[in-house]
């Protein structure tokens, strides 16, 4: 392990030993992932974590499900999704509120519909124009 991650993990030095092997890797993996992190990264990365720990039970599960349900996604559509993800924040914050408030209006069939549709599509389909998710709201608010 390199100083650096030694550094990042040295909270856990005491219990190091106790920590199952596969743990241990991710945890590794994790502290150099987080020492290639700029300071915005890293405020984002907190401020996930605070979320997580604020989070009820029921709250937490949800997050884990989604989490693995992405984890279980063919790797050309977690890109494709990650692109997207990255177009949306690049969005000037009145328009995201827009879209987060036609998404929120949404009736759960309808979100429901529009998440089977996205998981149906191939992701160079899904995925090719900006307005794709915009379409498929408005579609959906039809």
């Amino acid at each position: 392990m390199s100083k650096e991650q030694q550094t990042v993990l040295k909270n856990l030095e005491q219990r190091w030993e106790d920590i199952p092997e596969e743990r241990k890797q991710r945890l590794v993996k994790g502290a150099s992932r987080w020492n290639s992190m700029t300071p915005e990264q890293r405020q984002q990365a907190k401020n996930r974590l605070q979320q997580w720990k604020d989070a009820s039970p029921e709250e937490k599960e949800k997050m884990r499900q989604r989490m693995k349900e992405f984890r279980d996604l063919p790797l050309e559509l977690k890109q494709a999704m990650r692109k997207k993800y990255q177009w949306f924040k690049d969005l000037p914050e009145e328009e995201r509120e827009v879209l987060r408030n036609r998404w929120q209006k949404l009736s759960p069939e309808k979100k429901q519909e529009i998440h089977d549709r996205i998981r149906s599509v191939p992701a160079a389909q899904q995925y090719g124009g900006q307005n794709n998710l915009i379409q498929q709201q408005q579609k959906g608010t039809r």
